[in-house]
């Protein structure tokens, strides 16, 4: 009786230490989910293995909580060596205040091979003055191959021997195909070759970065993104227009660079003029502020950032000598 007293003690001990492990792991786990502060990244493509002139669609997730400032990279015409057709931008939201931003490019290549999306840096903020941090998206693998089926063969037995004609008319016929086939095409040539002279004394000379930039303005208000709800693609596309015309005009490297780094840089230069320098710090500030820190502008800050480009180029812009 004493030995299955002990037992039953011992069970009841063992249970109750369970149980209350149980419980400890549980809170520990509920009070993580509640307020995990974590950044996710992750990068993938649709399609990993493609034919010749496919669309290939890449597409860059960060989910993190509110309050946490994310920079997403700049857009370029290139990604991994691929070239890039199309581009996009999406937030979303869930119960939890937690945020989705994903940026997707359409990629297009005519060319075979195996490519690799490199990582991108992705720069956050926890909390505003604090020090950057960064995180890597993974790479990403994509083979490129032909329409044609590799494993087609079209292999044949050996012929069997035949007598050689040795009449030459043949051979005279074949010559002379081939000495007219070849005056033809040397007539094309010289034909194509002067008519491509008198193209080049006629080709207008380039534009100016101010007229380039005036057009790209427009062709961006024709777009009408705003009344789409497309604000961050808007701000993206108004913020390049200008990080080029500078690029051009003053030949600093702007689009290749953050606004900070970029910033650092113009503060040393002497080829804007202070009031120039303060609007552009303002511009791309306010940009920045739309495009990776989830703010959302009114219609008259909407119109005062367009206002500002067309003021930069107005008042930077190169005078001709006519003029």
């Amino acid at each position: 009786m004493v030995i299955s007293m002990n037992k039953i003690i011992r069970y009841g001990i063992f249970i109750l230490i369970v149980l209350v492990y149980a419980e400890y792991t549980y809170a520990a786990r509920k009070t993580l989910a509640e307020v995990d502060p974590k950044l996710y990244v992750n990068a993938n493509v649709d399609k990993a293995k493609v034919t010749i002139g496919d669309k290939i669609k890449y597409k860059i997730t960060v989910d993190f909580p509110e309050g946490i400032e994310v920079l997403l990279p700049e857009i370029k015409d290139e990604v991994g060596g691929i070239a890039v057709k199309d581009f996009g931008i999406e937030e979303s939201r869930n119960e939890k205040g937690r945020i989705t931003q994903e940026i997707w490019y359409t990629l297009e290549t005519f060319n075979t091979g195996s490519y690799i999306i490199p990582a991108f840096d992705i720069k956050y903020k926890t909390r505003p003055g604090t020090e950057e941090a960064v995180v890597k998206t993974p790479e990403v693998f994509i083979e490129v191959v032909t329409t044609l089926d590799e494993d087609a063969s079209d292999v044949r037995g050996i012929m069997p021997t035949v007598a050689i004609n040795k009449s030459y008319s043949r051979l005279y016929y074949i010559i002379a195909i081939v000495f007219g086939v070849l005056a033809i095409t040397g007539a094309i040539i010289l034909f194509l070759y002067r008519r491509k002279q008198k193209e080049i004394e006629f080709i207008p000379e380039p534009l100016p970065a101010h007229q380039i930039a005036y057009n790209e303005l427009e062709r961006l208000r024709a777009l009408d993104l705003i009344s789409e709800g497309r604000i961050k693609e808007y701000y993206y596309r108004l913020s390049n227009i200008v990080r080029h015309y500078i690029e051009s005009r003053f030949k600093l490297m702007a689009p290749e660079r953050t606004t900070e780094e970029f910033l650092a840089e113009m503060t040393v230069t002497d080829r804007l003029s202070e009031v120039h320098k303060e609007l552009i710090s303002n511009f791309l500030e306010h940009c920045d502020m739309v495009k990776f820190a989830a703010y959302g502008p009114d219609s008259r800050e909407i119109e005062n950032a367009f206002n500002s480009a067309i003021k930069l180029v107005d008042e930077t812009r190169e005078i001709s000598e006519k003029e």
